[in-house]
């Protein structure tokens, strides 16, 4: 009967496992000292030797002639049968179909009888994460004090799910991913010793495929070789895989750049071979990541990239005809396309964005920004620092979120208010026209934010936004659009705390301000007020008129009516709240 690749070259030897150096150094020791634990939990992704492992250990401690280094003779009676899975000592249970409360309780009542011929009996459950609840209660006090010559072996590719009452019980030992450097060797290995004729770009392609898990690529690379009619070819695994190979990908990255038209077939012809969307853009990602590394960081970012010599050379022809901000938005976007890949896409939306972006990028057509979900509060911090100085002092302005600060330089300012002249020659206040804060002075602007106290970062990257003009009657607000910045400004907290530092600093005054004001002097007197006569009107801010008659005072304000919480003051009331209290 013929034996797959992966069951015939499965390891016989510790010295024959792959890419699993630490782990197997700590089993040899333990079984080269006599110290081997009672129970052990192997963890790792699929195919990366677990199961393999575990049968070294049962051989490691049965084997009949005790070989020094701790390495089993794999030529004795006992190695033999449990390589061959007869050994009656070796009990392998598939978790996953063994999962129930009945098959433990079987487990545990065959656990006390002496092993058969061998010196320890070994109990292997694969997969142990999927046993219920149940069945893990009922194993805890048999894993945690079994008899003396019961080893138990858990294998599981998900540990998180395996209750931690077990995982502190056992002896917890990690598997890692295959790399791909281990995985080329032994694919090449394996082709060598069957005298199959194999390409190295196809083996590099197969153990790019497999992902870490040496097991998927001797499978893979056992029907390559079917296809290839008994030899490993480039052309047989682009058939295997439905296209889509590094080195086609590496062709059609090239082609986008000098010929749009001809990547835009190519591509049509990739997807109806029948290759996934999802896998595709992985691969797209992958190529685009290893030319954005090797465009910032060249020979030292070579090192740390699993290539071969042709990808290699593709790095360095193809790099420098790409800007590492191009080689980053392709990346993002490629991203941002792999949720959207995973949940299924048509292949004709798939094929347009595709093209319809990277093109852009190429062109320098991007309208937008490809990152996603930048947050306002990382947006206001990041133009609050554009102003940052190192000159004479500095001082702290809170940011939005309470807690982080930012350092912000200060020059000295004459404390005399201004003249007309003086807000004539303002570069932030000037006569009749909108103000651009963008290329301002620190000194004027930094002044403003002073004055505005708590809510100086969150007003000041509003009027980045949307500016002030100034005539003879005073200043307004100045914005095309009614955008968020506006809308918060108009907010009668934030106005008036605007109104009070530009008064103070320039002398100018808001005219709206000045009408709102007399028309809640018509409302009337407030009734049981402590205050005295003599004060302004607008120190009378009505708080009996908000409640006889809110609706008219809030469209005198000209408010409008938002439930926002300001994130720069201390306490938790929100923006209606403040206006009340105002």
């Amino acid at each position: 009967m013929y034996i797959s690749l992966y069951r015939r070259y499965r390891p016989q030897k510790f010295s024959d496992m792959v890419g699993q150096s630490a782990a197997i150094s700590v089993l040899r020791e333990s079984l080269k000292e006599g110290h081997l634990g009672h129970a052990y939990l192997f963890s790792g992704p699929r195919g990366c030797g677990k199961t393999s492992a575990a049968r070294l250990v049962a051989k490691g401690l049965n084997c009949q002639n005790h070989v020094t280094e701790g390495e089993p003779c794999g030529e004795c009676a006992a190695c033999t049968a449990i390589a061959r899975g007869e050994d009656l000592d070796v009990i392998e249970i598939d978790g996953a179909s063994n999962r129930g409360i009945d098959e433990i309780r079987d487990l545990k009542s065959h656990v006390n009888l002496k092993p058969l011929r061998a010196l320890y009996k070994v109990y292997i459950i694969d997969e142990v994460h999927m046993l219920t609840e149940q069945a893990f209660n009922a194993l805890l006090k048999t894993l945690e004090e079994p008899p003396a010559n019961v080893v138990f072996i858990l294998a599981t590719t998900k540990p998180y799910k395996v209750p931690v009452t077990i995982r502190s019980r056992c002896q917890h030992i990690p598997f890692h991913r295959i790399s791909m450097a281990d995985m080329v060797n032994r694919v090449a290995f394996v082709c060598e010793s069957e005298n199959i004729q194999a390409d190295m770009e196809a083996v590099w392609e197969i153990s790019r495929q497999a992902d870490g898990a040496l097991r998927d690529a001797l499978s893979l690379t056992e029907q390559a070789v079917s296809l290839g009619k008994g030899s490993l070819t480039l052309e047989s695994v682009k058939i295997l895989t439905g296209g889509g190979n590094r080195t086609e990908l590496e062709k059609w990255v090239k082609n986008l750049r000098l010929d749009p038209e001809e990547s835009n077939a190519a591509l049509h012809e990739m997807l109806s071979r029948g290759i996934s969307v999802e896998r595709l853009t992985e691969s797209l990602f992958a190529v685009f990541r290893d030319m954005w590394i090797f465009s910032l960081w060249g020979e030292k970012g070579m090192e740390a990239l699993e290539v071969s010599e042709a990808e290699n050379s593709f790095l360095r022809e193809e790099t420098s005809h790409w800007s590492p901000d191009k080689l980053r938005a392709a990346c993002i976007f490629c991203n941002s396309l792999l949720p959207r890949a995973r949940y299924g896409m048509r292949m004709e939306v798939y094929s347009g964005l595709l093209m319809l972006e990277l093109t852009n990028i190429i062109d320098d057509k991007t309208a937008t920004k490809i990152e996603t979900r930048i947050t306002d509060e990382i947006e206001t911090k990041t133009e609050i620092k554009t102003i940052e100085k190192t000159d004479k002092k500095t001082h702290e302005v809170p940011c939005p979120n309470k807690e982080e600060r930012v350092q912000q330089s200060t020059v000295e300012v004459p404390e005399h208010k201004p003249s007309r002249e003086d807000k004539k020659d303002s570069p932030i206040i000037q006569e009749t026209q909108e103000i651009s804060f963008e290329g301002i002075p620190d000194t004027d602007f930094i002044r403003l934010l002073t004055k505005l106290e708590k809510r100086a970062v969150a007003i000041g990257a509003a009027i980045l936004r949307c500016g002030i003009e100034i005539d003879d009657e005073g200043w307004k607000l100045a914005s095309d659009i009614h955008s968020p910045a506006l809308s918060y400004l108009m907010m009668p907290q934030n106005q008036k705390l605007l109104a009070n530092a530009l008064e103070e600093i320039w002398g100018v005054k808001d005219p709206a301000r000045k009408e709102i004001t007399s028309e809640m002097a018509n409302l009337g007197p407030v009734p049981n007020s402590s205050k005295k006569e003599n004060e302004s009107v607008e120190e009378k801010a009505p708080i009996s008129p908000l409640v006889a008659d809110s609706d008219r005072i809030l469209k005198l304000l000209g408010a409008e009516v938002l439930y926002v919480k300001d994130t720069n003051v201390d306490n938790e009331t929100d923006d209606l709240g403040v206006l009340a209290d105002e």
